[in-house]
């Protein structure tokens, strides 16, 4: 592996025969982009990501998601007819809408395709230490909830839940649904070390070992990495810049995920306009909220199952579970009221579990400890994304964010880049020099209301050739929906939108855009703009080139 320190310079200009394509794959709400680079007879390709959503909630309920999904197994079969070598795959983080395609059509690409080599954020290096310690609490969180989201209702009855009560099914529905951007997780087993790549308590995580078919997006990380050989997969840090393509001529600067935590737990912009950020939870509250969940569910699935607890654990009473209320708020236990002859509590159970009092209980409220972990972990991932901006000959910057969040997006500006010093001008440039040049932005989770930065983001980026792909079908956002958010998901968002258009001159293509809208705005731009012959009415992709 080539070090990355010194790297070749950018070329001034593209060459004669040289050409950079950038192909999206449309009619999915996912990310699947093909960027190209051809020079004379020669070609390079690099695959960042190949996913769509899942269908979450009950089968037959969401026609264009379950359309969307389908349409991705097109896309795997003519990709790998196409391209039966992928130069570099960019896996950017582990969520099922960027790597599903690996999932669901998983035989296509392993029995199909070969893979020179793969990129991921440093955040899945098992031998960084703060990678490893990221992940091991992303896990701990993803299993205690899997635990609550796997349990039938014998098992929630054990949990003090019942099932059929319409408060705690709803929030059992949300979990569930949030853990499917995960894919299918290991199972949960109380008194083991909780997590996907955990071992046990106080040992470091083992190396995750790929499983084929793989089962979750973490499995398809395992998975890229033996597919394309140890020796040949990059873990990426802040500041690197990495010469590739053909003879070296493309340069990638990687821009995110940050080093630090209090830019990785940064989710969204503060709603005071006079803050730059705020922090949604801590670390510490995080920590505590994982620790209070493990272990309540340590304890009750252990009773439950006949398992031996944790050796952590104190001992408790077979009543305990029947408690609404968490220990630190018993201040009487059952059994100790029973010794000394008070029935003060068991008059006050009879009276709480009375059939006419469903609507009053409380059982099932801590679950919105579930549902706030749940909906962290999912903003955690999003802030792992592996950013990008790849510089083409002639110096345009072609910027891929991924699904980052304001904290990935505002540590751009922590640092210069190269993030040690070039040698020849003893410095780098700054994060606003290089999204000065940004002349294609992938714009940044679907388009939604929290992925794209606004002043340190969007409006830094002023070349006049701007141009943007949102890989969004609109209808399948709408589809999205529950009791707090009824008209579904707002991708693309309003306001972001309307500024997309000003920055491009509506030089914006979308997975389920207009082609005749798209080819005037693209009339007179920098780029070239071609789709897929397959169907002139709903086209497998569009692509944007630079160069003959």
């Amino acid at each position: 592996m080539p070090d990355t320190a010194d790297q070749t310079p950018v070329a001034a200009a593209l060459a004669e025969g040289e050409r950079i394509d950038v192909r999206m794959y449309r009619g999915i709400l996912g990310d699947c982009f093909l960027v190209s680079h051809h020079l004379g007879d020669r070609s390079f390709h690099a695959l960042i990501d190949c996913g769509a959503l899942q269908c979450i909630g009950a089968a037959g309920t969401k026609d264009n998601t379950q359309k969307s999904l389908d349409r991705l197994g097109v896309v795997a079969d003519s990709l790998v007819k196409e391209f039966p070598r992928i130069d570099l795959v960019i896996a950017t983080h582990e969520h099922y809408d960027h790597l599903s395609g690996f999932l669901k059509y998983h035989d296509t690409f392993r029995d199909h395709i070969e893979i020179g080599e793969v990129w991921l954020a440093w955040t899945e290096n098992d031998g960084d230490e703060l990678a490893v310690a990221i992940r091991e609490r992303r896990s701990k969180g993803l299993s205690a909830l899997n635990a609550l989201a796997s349990g039938g209702p014998q098992q929630l009855a054990a949990f003090g839940l019942n099932a059929a009560d319409s408060g705690v099914k709803d929030r059992i529905d949300g979990l569930r649904n949030l853990l499917q951007f995960y894919g299918e997780l290991d199972p949960w087993v109380p008194g083991e070390a909780m997590g996907m790549a955990g071992g046990k308590a106080g040992q470091p995580a083992p190396k995750r070992e790929p499983k084929d078919p793989p089962r979750s997006c973490g499995d398809v990380f395992a998975w890229l990495k033996r597919k394309a050989g140890d020796q040949r997969v990059r873990y990426l840090d802040p500041g690197q810049q990495i010469s590739f393509g053909l003879d070296q001529r493309l340069q990638a600067t990687v821009l995110g995920p940050p080093r630090t935590r209090e830019r990785l737990l940064q989710m969204d912009p503060s709603a005071d306009p006079s803050k730059k950020e705020v922090y949604l939870t801590s670390q510490d509250e995080y920590a505590a909220l994982v620790s209070t969940m493990t272990r309540k569910l340590d304890r009750r699935a252990a009773l439950a199952l006949g398992m031996d607890m944790p050796s952590d654990v104190e001992e408790f009473t077979p009543t305990d579970p029947d408690l609404p209320f968490s220990d630190k708020f018993n201040h009487t236990r059952m059994d100790e009221a029973a010794q000394s002859g008070d029935n003060r509590i068991e008059r006050i159970a009879k009276l709480y579990y009375d059939a006419e009092a469903a609507d009053r209980r409380i059982d099932g409220d801590w679950l919105g400890a579930a549902e706030t972990l749940g909906l962290k972990i999912d903003g955690d991932v999003n802030n792992t994304s592996l950013a990008l901006a790849i510089e083409v000959p002639g110096r345009n910057v072609l910027l891929f964010p991924a699904d980052a969040q304001v904290g990935n997006w505002l540590s751009w500006h922590d640092q210069d880049y190269p993030s040690k010093p070039n040698v020849k001008t003893g410095k780098g440039e700054t994060a606003a020099d290089i999204l000065g040049r940004v002349v294609l932005y992938k714009v940044g989770h679907h388009g939604s209301h929290n992925a794209t930065a606004k002043e340190q983001g969007l409006e830094l980026m002023t070349s006049p050739h701007l141009a943007a792909m949102i890989p969004v079908v609109e209808e399948v956002a709408k589809e999205q929906k529950n009791k707090s958010n009824p008209d579904g998901w707002a991708m693309p968002y309003g306001d972001l939108y309307s500024r997309l258009q000003a920055k491009t001159a509506e030089r914006i293509l979308r997975g389920d855009g207009d082609l005749a809208a798209e080819r005037a705005a693209f009339a007179n731009s920098l780029f070239k703009l071609d789709y897929a012959a397959d169907d002139p009415a709903d086209p497998l992709w569009v692509c944007l080139s630079l160069g003959v």
